[in-house]
Order: structure tokens, then sequence, then C-alpha cells
């Protein structure tokens, strides 16, 4: 086998990691920047607004929970009148049938009597 000659156009790694010499250059030190106050803002930019910003937010978180507030009472009212209803049906049903059951025992007796009137004639003296 026959060694290739060294190519001197490939740096070794030796190079490529410690990098070229560089002549180093001392800079003269640069005194700190001066702290300035922050500048003021331009007439032109104007500041928000935060009453109104919290205004028309509170009106609107206002208006949607009303709305919620609104549902959940229709809910709610519906299920009591269907409860309160229901129960008064059941009382009411309990004294209608009572109040029909006397009503039909004195109708059925009354007509009984009748009849009977009808088949035995009071004795005539």
């Amino acid at each position: 086998m026959s060694q290739q000659p060294f190519d001197q156009g490939i740096p070794l790694l030796t190079e490529v990691l410690l990098g070229p010499e560089v002549p180093e250059v001392v800079a003269p030190v640069a005194a700190p920047p001066a702290v300035e106050e922050a500048p003021a803002l331009p007439p032109t930019v104007a500041q928000p607004d935060w009453d109104a910003i919290e205004q028309r937010l509170t009106q609107r978180i206002l208006h949607q929970v009303q709305g919620k507030i609104d549902h959940l009472l229709e809910e709610r009212i519906a299920h009591v009148l269907q409860t309160a209803l229901q129960n008064a049906l059941i009382g009411m049903r309990g004294a209608l049938r009572e109040d029909l059951q006397q009503s039909l025992e004195q109708i059925v007796a009354h007509a009984v009597s009748h009849e009977l009137g009808h088949l035995h004639p009071p004795a005539q003296a």
C-alpha cells in the first residue's frame, strides 16, 4: 500500500479546537453608561382609560352571569311548581274522591229510597 502525501490544506484537529492564533488586542475599557430616566411618553400616546375598561368588563360579566342566573331560576321555578302542583293534585284528588263518594252514596240512597217507595207504597190509613 502506498501512503498518500499529507495535504497541508486540511487542518489538524488541534488547529480546529484551538483555532488560529489571533493577536490579542487590548481595547480601552469604556466607562459604564450613565443611568438615564425612562423617557416620558409622547403626548400622542394616550394612556388606556382603565375606568372605562373596568366598566365595560363589569357590564359584560354581569350580562353573562345574569343570563345564566335567569336560566337557573327558570329551571328551579319549573321544578318547584311541578312539585307543588303534584302535591296539590294528590291532596285535591283525595278530597274530591271523598266528596264524590259522599255524593254518590247520597244519590244512590235517595234513588233506592225512591224506587222502594214505588214498589211499596206507604200504607194509607
